[in-house]
């Protein structure tokens, strides 16, 4: 039951660090526009936790490791 916790925090975290400063440079024609919740590491793995709760216990584990790697990788940097 971790894992799910686990694996929604590295994807959000993943994703509101790494992808979402180029979308928000690529959206500044929309002015003072948030794209919540894919622009908050909480709200986001709150909502990923909750799809993740009903999908296959594998694709946590994967995101589990592939984004948890990614995170290791960019703190031990």
């Amino acid at each position: 039951m971790y894992i799910i916790s686990v694996a929604a925090f590295f994807t959000a975290y993943y994703f509101t660090t790494v992808v979402m400063p180029p979308v928000k440079q690529a959206l500044k024609i929309l002015p003072a526009t948030r794209l919540k919740p894919f622009d908050c590491t909480l709200c986001l793995s709150v909502w990923l936790a909750v799809a993740l709760y009903f999908l296959p216990i594998e694709i946590s584990w994967f995101l589990a490791v592939i984004f948890g790697a990614g995170f290791a990788a960019i703190k031990i940097n």
